[in-house]
């Protein structure tokens, strides 16, 4: 037993036996989705699932019942049950020494396994539970990872391959959001037509409305068109877009424009240094030759002062999205929209 990054766990998951208590931890939602369903793919088969799996809030159950679900024997299908308690996390702040006592001894009957965003690795039921349990860990993927775990996903998932300068432009295009990341992989392996999913395939294919709708979004934002960027933004989410993707996709775009304006910017504090050409710059911080001209555009709109305020911008926004606010995920999106398109803004130097 003991603690398993979630990209081990399913890459080779017969490593990994499952025991009668698990933890899924980690602020990767989507890695957490694609864990549980691996383990209760192990524990039950599709015949045994509705009589065999139960479902607890972490917030509004009771360790008796949690643990009285474990031990009992489901009068139809076979094998163990599979007990989740999901956004556990006030569960085991409740029940730490009661959880301890389990883990010594676990019903065999059944698997508990608990769904958390954080589970510090200095408690004593996380170290009993690496101990006598399995913790996988699900942590978010740094966006230079994707690429690498992109390309390995697409082989264990859709039987086809991603070619490397693939995974790069496709990360480009839609962003860091791994579910969105494995809706494309997935629709793009079905018209690769037994071939590779390559650069070309996905230009045809990918960031064709949406991305111009994003980068619509983003020039409205860029000139402080506050009220064009937001029917932009209705625009995209009738269209079946999640705020975290919107967001996502934009980032891809406005990372770029604050790593190359911090970059001008430090080059204007040496005025005995040549200043840098636009080209220059956007191919330092990684900036695709066929979105180049648009994205000299939108740097040009943006100004080097102003863009060094991006990043943080972005991962407010971005922090608010994964759980950080109790905020509407919409409301969320448009304040960050406000933000990056407020005319006074404006006043600071462009790039020239």
């Amino acid at each position: 037993m003991g603690v398993v990054s979630a990209l081990d766990f399913l890459k080779t998951p017969e490593k990994y036996p499952i025991p009668p208590v698990c933890v899924i931890a980690g602020d990767e939602a989507f890695l957490r989705l694609v864990v549980f369903k691996k383990i209760r793919a192990t524990i039950l088969c599709d015949q045994d699932a509705d009589f065999c799996l139960s479902r607890f809030e972490g917030n509004e159950t009771s360790f008796r019942d949690v643990v009285r679900e474990t031990a009992m024997t489901a009068l139809f299908g076979s094998g163990r049950r599979l007990v989740v308690v999901e956004q556990a996390e006030s569960f085991l702040s409740q029940n730490k020494e009661k959880l301890e006592s389990y883990v010594d001894e676990p019903s065999q009957a059944g698997v508990l396994t608990l769904q958390v965003v954080s589970f510090p690795s200095n408690l004593r039921i996380y170290k009993k539970i690496a101990e006598k349990g399995l913790i996988v860990d699900c942590k978010a993927l740094s966006r230079r990872a994707i690429p690498a775990w992109l390309q390995d996903w697409v082989v264990q998932n859709c039987q086809t391959t991603l070619t490397c300068e693939g995974a790069d432009v496709l990360v480009d295009l839609v962003g860091d959001d791994l579910g969105v990341l494995d809706q494309e992989v997935r629709r793009l392996s079905l018209l690769a037509n037994n071939g590779a999913i390559d650069v070309n395939l996905i230009r045809n294919h990918v960031g064709t409305w949406r991305q111009r709708k994003v980068w619509d979004l983003v020039d409205a934002a860029l000139d402080g068109k506050t009220a064009e960027a937001m029917r932009q933004l209705d625009k995209l989410i009738e269209g079946g877009e999640a705020p975290i993707a919107i967001l996502a996709q934009m980032s891809a775009t406005l990372r770029k424009l604050a790593a190359a304006c911090e970059i001008f910017y430090e080059a204007g504090k040496n005025p005995d240094v040549p200043r840098p050409t636009i080209s220059a710059v956007l191919d330092q911080v990684g900036v695709r030759e066929f979105v180049k001209e648009k994205t000299t555009e939108q740097l040009k709109k943006l100004g080097s002062k102003r863009g060094r305020y991006l990043i943080q911008t972005l991962l407010n926004a971005d922090l608010d999205l994964k759980g950080g606010s109790r905020t509407e995920p919409r409301v969320v999106l448009e304040r960050f929209i406000i933000q990056i398109s407020a005319p006074q803004m404006h006043s600071f130097e462009t790039i020239r």
